[in-house]
């Protein structure tokens, strides 16, 4: 009975414990079959971004994407990088420099059929490096052509180079232009600073726009420090005012391609209307000095236009030209 007893006890805690295990096993089951479905399921979440996240992202590209757009690039192997760089840095603008020449000579695009007979002034800088008011224009004035454009300055301020070129004149004129530098630049353009208190380069010289040539002044035939600045192209004169927008202070638009044949034309009407009033008919008792202020020039730049002797007597009748 005893042994029986004990048996009975010992089956009974043998079937518990199977009972248990077999009630554990499905639990575990289940719970790994959770965690599997919850592991699914964070995948998928961070695989498939919510319509809040793909809203950012499409914001952030959108952002980039006007970052990138008003950013100004210019490419490295463009002749004129270096003075459209100049131009915008100016302006501030951002820019940036892409691509890379691969040799130590840049890359000449290939030119349109038709472009010998235009000109190329989108690289240029206006000579003095703020808005000033402007003193006198192109065009006549005292009975002769005043050839360029007079800039109101601070005596002492930098004048810059407008264009890359050479210094072909570097020199002091006492008739008119004073201390004045004269730049050629490609093409036959040539430019003129006048009236400088200081001459900062050479004869020979290489410049860049934005190279300072000398310091703005009063010297020569000038009552006050200003600028005069000329653009020749040849023989032929053209209104600064053609390219620049002087009371805004910047370049006009479609200035890369300025007709030939219009700046000629312009510069031959200008001819015209000067002969009618380029000369003086010299009276009685007329001195040279009479005439040198009827034309607003000095003794010695009348004397040089009509090849004279300094001093000589003039001849009732005589016709005398305040420019040539």
């Amino acid at each position: 009975m005893s042994f029986f007893g004990k048996t009975s006890w010992t089956s009974l805690i043998v079937s518990i414990a199977i009972a248990l295990v077999c009630m554990n096993v499905p639990v575990d089951a289940k719970s790994s079959q959770a965690a599997k479905k919850k592991e699914k399921t964070s995948v998928q979440k961070k695989s498939k971004p919510s319509k809040k996240q793909k809203k950012k992202k499409s914001v952030s590209k959108q952002k980039k994407a006007e970052s990138d757009s008003s950013t100004v690039r210019i490419d490295a192997d463009d002749p004129k990088a270096f003075t459209k760089a100049l131009l915008l840095e100016k302006k501030g603008v951002k820019f940036e420099v892409v691509g890379q020449s691969n040799s130590d000579t840049p890359k000449i695009k290939p030119k349109r059929k038709d472009d010998n007979n235009y000109l190329d002034f989108s690289s240029m800088l206006v000579p003095i490096t703020h808005e000033a008011p402007v003193g006198s224009k192109y065009g006549i004035r005292d009975h002769r052509l005043h050839r360029g454009i007079d800039v109101n300055v601070i005596k002492g301020e930098p004048v810059i180079a407008a264009l890359p070129g050479k210094v072909i004149m570097s020199k002091y004129n006492s008739g008119g232009y004073g201390h004045y530098v004269l730049l050629e630049h490609e093409n036959g353009i040539q430019t003129l600073y006048g009236h400088l208190s200081e001459r900062l380069v050479k004869i020979g010289e290489t410049v860049f726009p934005g190279d300072v040539v000398g310091l703005a002044g009063n010297t020569g035939k000038s009552s006050a420090a200003h600028l005069h600045f000329e653009i020749r192209y040849g023989e032929i004169n053209i209104d600064p005012e053609t390219i620049i927008d002087f009371p805004k202070w910047e370049l006009k638009k479609n200035i890369n391609r300025i007709s030939k044949k219009k700046i000629t034309t312009a510069h031959y009407n200008m001819q015209r209307k000067l002969q009618k009033e380029n000369f003086y008919i010299v009276k009685t008792g007329d001195s040279q000095g009479d005439v040198a202020n009827w034309f607003n020039i000095s003794i010695p730049a009348l004397c040089r236009i009509n090849n004279l002797k300094q001093g000589a007597p003039l001849k009732a009748g005589q016709k005398l030209y305040g420019s040539k």
